[in-house]
C-alpha cells in the first residue's frame, strides 16, 4: 500500500486578525518554508485481551415465607426413615440361692484341732518308724555300712522243700536268710551225664524272679563229697587247691529272666589262703576250669580279657564277661566262704544275704553303669 504524498506548504498564507482590521496588507509573497517531512507512526500489533468473565449470577435473598411458597417439584426430595423400633430384650430371671448360714466359730476352732492332732500324731508314728523301730532292727542285725537301704523284693522261704535225710547235709550256715526252695537230687548213677541230665532239667523248672533254690545232690541217699561233685561236673582245680576247703558245699540256681543261673560255695579254711590260691589260679585257666557252671555249651572268645573288680556292700568282687547273655564269671571271697555265681546278680543276692545288709534299686543302677553293664 503506497504512502499517501504530503502536500507542499507553499500554498499557505498566514493571516493575522490585524491585517483583517486594518490597512490592507500588500500582497507579498510569503516566505518559503524548508519541506517538513511528516512521518507516520510505525503500526501497532494489536493486543488481544481475553474476554471479560461472566457476570456473576445474582442471588435473589428470599425470606422464609419465599421459600416455603417454592413450588414442591424445584425441591429435592427429603428421605424420610422411620425409626426402628427395638423391643426390649427379655433376661430370665436368676432364682437367687439362700444365704448359707455362716459355720460357728466352735465348730472351725474343732476342725483346726483335729487336723493339728492328726499331724502331730502321724510326725510321731514318722519319728518312731525311722528311728527307734529301724535303730531296734539294726541292733538284732548289725549291717557292715552304717546306711540304712531298703531291701530287694526276695521270695518267701517255701514249705514244699525236700528235708536231706543225712546228719552229713548241706547245713544253713552258707546262708542266713536263704534259700527261698531247697529240693534234693538223688542221681541214678555218679556219673557226669547223670548229673549234667538231672541239673539241666532242674533248670527249666521256672521259679520265682530272684529267687535262689538250692539244690542238695545225692547218690542213694547220701551226699556228695566235694571232690566227687567237682569230678562229676567236669570243673578243674589246682593241686592242692581243695586242702584249704571243708568237705562242705552248696550248690544253688538263682532265677532270672534269661534263666537259672548256678551258684556254687565252698567253705574255706584259711581267708587269706583262699585269696592267694584264686589270685594265681585267675591268671592261669580259671575260665577255663570253671565254665561247665553255665550248664550250656558256652564257648570263650578267642581272646579273653582280664578279670575286673567291683565293689558290692563293701565287698571286692571279681569279674569276667563271656559270650553268654546277661552271664558273667564272679566269685568273692567273704570270710570262710568263696562264692561263685554264673551272673551279677546272683552275687548281688548272695551277698546280701551273707552280709544281712540291703540295697536299693538306684544303687545297682549306678552300679550296673561305673562297670559297664557287667551283667550282659
Amino acid at each position: 500500500m503506497e504512502e499517501p504524498t504530503p502536500k507542499q506548504t507553499e500554498d499557505i498564507i498566514i493571516r493575522t486578525m490585524k491585517g483583517d482590521l486594518g490597512v490592507p496588507v500588500p500582497n507579498v509573497p510569503a516566505p518559503k518554508l524548508p519541506p517538513v517531512e511528516t512521518k507516520l507512526p510505525a503500526p501497532v500489533t494489536p493486543v488481544i485481551l481475553p474476554p471479560p468473565p461472566p457476570p456473576m449470577p445474582k442471588m435473589e435473598k428470599r425470606d422464609e415465607t419465599q421459600r416455603n411458597a417454592t413450588p414442591a417439584l424445584e425441591r429435592p426430595p427429603v428421605l424420610i426413615v422411620p425409626p426402628k423400633i427395638i423391643p426390649p430384650k427379655e433376661i430370665p430371671i436368676i432364682p437367687v440361692k439362700p444365704l448359707y448360714k455362716a459355720t460357728p466359730a466352735w465348730l472351725k476352732l474343732g476342725g483346726i484341732g483335729l487336723i493339728i492332732i492328726g499331724i502331730a500324731l502321724s510326725g510321731l508314728y514318722g519319728y518312731w518308724k525311722i528311728f527307734i523301730q529301724s535303730k531296734s532292727a539294726t541292733s538284732a542285725n548289725p549291717p557292715a555300712s552304717t546306711s540304712t537301704i531298703p531291701t530287694l523284693p526276695f521270695t518267701p522261704s517255701a514249705t514244699s522243700t525236700i528235708p536231706s535225710t543225712t546228719p552229713d547235709a548241706v547245713s544253713a550256715g552258707f546262708f542266713n536268710k536263704l534259700p527261698n526252695k531247697e529240693i534234693t537230687i538223688d542221681l541214678p548213677a555218679k556219673t557226669p551225664i547223670a548229673l549234667a541230665q538231672a541239673l539241666k532239667s532242674e533248670a527249666k523248672i521256672v521259679e520265682t524272679r530272684a529267687s535262689v533254690k538250692q539244690i542238695k545232690i545225692t547218690y542213694k541217699g547220701i551226699p556228695l563229697a566235694i571232690e566227687e561233685f567237682l569230678n562229676l561236673f567236669s570243673i578243674f582245680i589246682p593241686k592242692d587247691f581243695l586242702s584249704n576247703y571243708e568237705n562242705e558245699f552248696a550248690f544253688a540256681f538263682f532265677a532270672q529272666k534269661e534263666g537259672a543261673r548256678p551258684i556254687l560255695i565252698l567253705k574255706t579254711k584259711n581267708k587269706e589262703l583262699a585269696n592267694t590260691q584264686m589270685t594265681e589260679w585267675e591268671k592261669t585257666t580259671l575260665a577255663n576250669d570253671v565254665l561247665p557252671l553255665f550248664l550250656n555249651n558256652v564257648k570263650l572268645p578267642q581272646y579273653l580279657p582280664s578279670f575286673r573288680t567291683y565293689l558290692f556292700v563293701n565287698q571286692p568282687v571279681r569279674f569276667l564277661n563271656i559270650s553268654a547273655s546277661f552271664a558273667s564269671l564272679n566269685y568273692a571271697v567273704y570270710n570262710n566262704y568263696l562264692v561263685f555265681t554264673t551272673s551279677s546278680a546272683g552275687m548281688f543276692v548272695v551277698l546280701q544275704d551273707l552280709t544281712g545288709q540291703a540295697i536299693s534299686q538306684s544303687y545297682l543302677e549306678n552300679l550296673n553303669a561305673s562297670i559297664n553293664e557287667f551283667i550282659k
